[in-house]
C-alpha cells in the first residue's frame, strides 16, 4: 500500500511539474496543439474501448439467442410441417407460445419467424402477414436470403410495433440437407441501445455513430441518431475526404479539418456484428485557446516538455497496470480472482466456440479442521500450495481462479473425460506435496461440460451441484454432471 501511495505521489509531482512548464514557460502554439491532440487521442482511445465493448456485449446475446432458435429441432420440424398445417390453430399456437417464451425471457421487442415455403410471417403476437416481393417493406427478406449469410443485423421499421425503428437479428433456419426452411430472429428498439451510448457521449464529450455494412438492404432509407450511412456521416461531420473504413478490428484514428474546425475520428470494425463504430470529437475550442497564448517557439522547451510527458505517461501506465493486476488477482495464490474470471468467461467461450469446454469446481476437504488444528498460517500455506499446483496442472488447458476461501473454479478447453484425467493428476500431485506428515491434502471436485445456451450463473450452479455430490459420496473424488 505504501508503495502505491509513493508511486501516486511521484506521479502527482511529475504532473505538477508539467503543469508548471505549461503555465510558466511554454508559449509555442504548435507544441501545445500537438500536446492537446495527443491527449484527446488518449481520451478517444479509452472511450472507444469502453463503447465498443459495451456495444458488442449488448448485441452478442441477441445473436446467440437467434442462433439457438435457428438450430432448435422443434423449430425445424415445425417449419417443415407448416405448409400442411397453415390453417390449424392448435399447430400455429405451438409456434406463438415458443416465440413468446423467448420474448418474455429476454425482454425483446419482437421475436419473429418466417416460413420459406409459404412466406408466412409470424411473431409472438400471432400471424402478421404473408411476405411478398411486391411489398417494399419485405425487401430485406429477399436481400438477406440472396446474400447467403448465416445471419445479419439490420435497421428497419417494425410493422408489428407501430413502425418503431428497430435493430433486427436475422438467422437462417436450414434443414439437415441444407435446404432453407425459413428465417428466425429478434428485434430490439434502437432506443434501448441508444440510451447507453448517449451516456457515453455526455461523459466523454463526443459523438458516436454506427455504420451497418453487413446488414441486408431494407426499405428504411433514413438514419437515426446512431445508425447512419457513410454518406450521411460525411455530411454530419463535414468531411469531404474519403473516410478510411477498413475491415480491421484494430481502431483507425483520423484527423480532419472541416470549416476551420479540427476533428478527430476513430473507426473500428466489429466483424461479428458487421458494424463500423465511429467516434467523433471536435477539438476546435481547445485549439483556439492555445493559439491565443502563443508568442514564441523554443526548441529546448519542447524537448523538456516532451521528456516530462514521456516520464509521466510511463509512470502512469505502469501504476495503472499494477493496480489492475492487483484488483484482478488473488493475493495468496496468484490466480485470477472471482471477478476477473467472470469477466473473461464470455471471451473464452467466444474465442473457442467449436472446442469442447468443461468447468470444474473444487474445495479442500475438511479445511476448517485444518485451520482449527494447525492455525490459519498453516491453512494459508495449504491454499497457496493448492493454487500453485493447480496452475501448473492446467496451464496448457485453460484457466482457474480462487473462487473464495478454500474453493477454486476453472475452465478447461477439453471434454469432461479428459478434464477428469487432468484433475486426477492434480489430486495425485497434491498428495505427493503434503504440508504436514499428519495431514493429507485431498479435494472434492465437480465437473460439467459447458452448455452454450446456459448463462455463467446457471453453469456455476450445475458444477456446484456436482461438487456437492462428491462431498456427499465421501469426498476425495470427482463427480461429472
Amino acid at each position: 500500500m505504501k508503495k502505491h501511495i509513493l508511486l501516486l505521489s511521484n506521479l502527482i509531482i511529475i504532473i505538477s511539474i508539467i503543469i508548471g512548464f505549461i503555465g510558466i514557460v511554454y508559449r509555442d502554439t504548435t507544441a501545445y496543439q500537438d500536446l492537446a491532440e495527443k491527449h484527446l487521442e488518449n481520451i478517444l482511445s479509452l472511450a472507444n474501448k469502453d463503447i465498443s465493448s459495451h456495444v458488442e456485449d449488448s448485441m452478442t446475446k441477441p445473436v446467440m439467442v437467434s442462433k439457438t432458435m435457428a438450430n432448435d429441432e422443434f423449430l425445424k420440424k415445425w417449419l417443415s410441417q407448416e405448409p400442411q398445417n397453415a390453417g390449424n390453430d392448435t399447430y400455429l399456437k405451438q409456434l406463438y407460445n415458443y416465440l413468446n417464451a423467448y420474448r418474455n425471457k429476454y425482454g425483446y421487442t419482437t421475436v419473429f419467424c418466417i416460413s420459406a415455403e409459404t412466406g408466412n410471417y409470424y411473431y409472438q403476437g400471432g400471424f402478421n402477414k404473408t411476405i411478398s416481393e411486391s411489398d417494399e417493406h419485405d425487401v430485406w427478406y429477399y436481400n438477406f436470403i440472396k446474400s447467403g449469410n448465416e445471419y445479419d443485423l439490420e435497421v428497419d421499421t417494425n410493422e408489428t410495433k407501430n413502425d418503431y425503428i428497430t435493430v433486427f437479428v436475422n438467422f437462417r433456419v436450414e434443414g439437415s440437407d441444407g435446404s432453407l426452411l425459413g428465417v428466425i430472429g429478434v428485434g430490439l428498439q434502437v432506443d434501448s441501445l441508444g440510451d447507453t451510448i448517449y451516456s457515453y457521449e455526455r461523459d466523454y464529450g463526443l459523438s458516436v455513430h454506427i455504420i451497418n455494412v453487413m446488414g441486408a438492404e431494407t426499405s428504411f432509407k433514413g438514419s437515426t441518431d446512431i445508425f447512419i450511412s457513410e454518406e450521411e456521416l460525411q455530411k454530419r461531420v463535414g468531411i469531404t475526404d474519403s473516410l478510411q473504413l477498413k475491415e480491421s478490428e484494430t481502431p483507425i484514428m483520423q484527423w480532419y479539418t472541416s470549416e476551420g474546425k479540427r476533428k478527430c475520428l476513430i473507426t473500428q470494425y466489429d466483424r461479428m456484428l458487421g458494424w463500423y463504430l465511429v467516434l467523433e470529437m471536435d477539438t476546435s475550442s481547445i485549439s483556439q485557446v492555445f493559439q491565443e497564448r502563443v508568442k514564441s517557439n523554443v526548441f529546448f522547451m519542447l524537448v523538456a516538455l516532451a521528456a516530462c510527458i514521456v516520464v509521466s505517461t510511463s509512470v502512469f501506465i505502469n501504476c495503472n497496470l499494477r493496480i489492475v493486476k492487483i484488483e484482478n488477482t488473488d493475493e495468496l495464490t496468484g490466480l485470477p480472482n472471482r471477478k476477473e474470471f467472470s469477466r473473461r468467461y464470455s471471451t473464452i467461450l467466444r474465442k473457442n466456440g467449436k472446442r469442447k469446454k468443461t468447468l470444474f469446481m473444487f474445495d479442500i476437504d475438511h479445511f476448517k479442521n485444518i485451520n482449527d488444528s494447525y492455525g490459519h498460517i498453516f491453512g494459508n500455506s495449504v491454499i497457496k500450495m493448492v493454487g500453485q499446483d493447480l496452475q501448473n496442472a492446467i496451464n496448457e488447458y485453460g484457466i482457474a481462479a480462487r473462487w473464495g476461501g478454500d474453493e477454486f473454479f476453472g475452465i478447461l478447453l477439453v471434454g469432461p473425460d479428459e478434464a477428469k484425467q487432468i484433475m486426477e493428476r492434480f489430486m495425485d500431485t497434491l498428495k505427493s506435496g503434503e504440508k504436514n506428515e499428519n495431514y493429507h491434502v485431498t479435494i472434492s471436485v465437480g465437473i460439467s461440460e459447458v452448455e452454450e445456451d446456459l448463462s455463467m450463473e446457471q453453469m456455476v450452479k450445475k458444477v456446484d451441484e456436482a461438487l456437492y455430490h462428491s462431498k456427499e459420496s465421501g469426498r476425495n473424488r470427482i463427480t461429472i454432471l
